[in-house]
């Protein structure tokens, strides 16, 4: 069977890439439905995922895998009324099994890339309203840009309408060519958020919910859902000024197009939910470090349209350990 060995000339692969490919989408969804504007600053995070052999179900091997991945925001052009910005992401998933896609007989993949670029601008209106718009081009495959039909496409349109300092709707539309569901069809969304400082920030609407709550100083409490099967969720306590330990719950996914597919709408997904338990390390108020290991369970990948196609080519992983590592610089 092939080792982790292996991924030694493709992290060097990755590395030369980050600088060829340019970027991806970092910013997060906090920061794209803030109604302040000007105040973007630069982000730089790298994150380490590394999963040990467990076995397939059903065929007598193992499969683990490690990750890489880089995003970053680079706002260009920032002001009271005007923000523009580029974004990226560059990460390889490298996997280490002799697996095969079971119903087509296809060898699993070596190498997992997911190379993306875009650019957001966000503009305050006479009234206060904020229009913004961003979009996101990208190739999530085995073997990125090796044809068209590989292109990810990512697209928002959003307007926000203060009704107060603290209160605002959002209202947006998205379209998306990777979803694991409705994929290629734009979907409209609403919100109504709430803020008091930084001790709560709700907002609630429309594929997607987002609290972070802060009862004390010490106590974080955040989560995400977006629709359907997207969940983020931690709590954590801070002890000392550069220690807070923390849990949570995700429930996540992942899609590449591989170069050998038969229908060009299929792509490879990949679904775990983790128990996490973790340190955040914020060495400054600009740097911090988290490390976590996490319980994986229900993993499985699978090759379709979408998530109703969760039978096809489907690989089981047996539960196991992640562990992960993120370094994040603002500046």
């Amino acid at each position: 069977m092939r080792r982790l060995s292996r991924l030694g000339p493709a992290l060097l692969g990755f590395i030369c890439c980050l600088f060829l490919a340019g970027t991806a989408q970092a910013q997060g969804i906090a920061a794209w439905f803030d109604p302040t504007l000007g105040d973007l600053k630069h982000n730089i995070i790298y994150d380490l995922n590394y999963s040990p052999d467990r076995a397939v179900e059903g065929q007598e091997v193992d499969m683990g895998y490690l990750q890489n991945s880089v995003r970053f925001v680079l706002p260009v052009w920032q002001n009271s009324r005007h923000e523009f910005s580029f974004n990226g992401r560059a990460a390889l998933m490298a996997v280490n099994t002799d697996a095969i896609l079971p119903q087509s007989n296809r060898p699993f993949p070596d190498d997992l890339w997911d190379l993306r670029a875009g650019a957001t601008y966000r503009y305050k209106l006479e009234r206060g309203w904020v229009a913004g718009g961003n979009l996101t081009v990208g190739s999530p495959s085995d073997k990125p840009f090796n044809k068209l039909d590989d292109t990810s496409i990512n697209a928002t349109a959003s307007l926000m309408v203060p009704q107060s300092k603290r209160h605002y709707w959002l209202f947006f539309i998205n379209y998306s060519n990777t979803r694991d569901f409705l994929a290629g069809i734009p979907i409209p969304g609403a919100a109504y958020s709430y803020r008091r400082g930084k001790e709560l920030w709700l907002l609630l609407g429309l594929p997607l919910a987002i609290v972070r709550w802060q009862p004390t100083p010490k106590w974080t409490l955040a989560g995400t859902y977006i629709y359907p099967r997207s969940i983020i969720t931690r709590v954590g306590y801070r002890i000392l000024p550069w220690l807070e330990p923390y849990v949570g719950f995700d429930w996540t996914y992942e899609r590449w197009f591989l170069s050998d597919r038969t229908d060009d709408k299929d792509r490879l997904f990949f679904y775990q939910k983790q128990i996490k338990a973790g340190i955040k390390l914020p060495f400054s108020r600009d740097m911090s470090l988290n490390l976590s290991g996490a319980y994986a369970f229900d993993r499985l990948w699978f090759e379709g349209n979408d998530y109703d196609d969760r039978d096809q080519d489907r690989i089981n992983l047996e539960n196991g350990l992640v562990f992960s590592l993120a370094l994040k610089w603002s500046f």
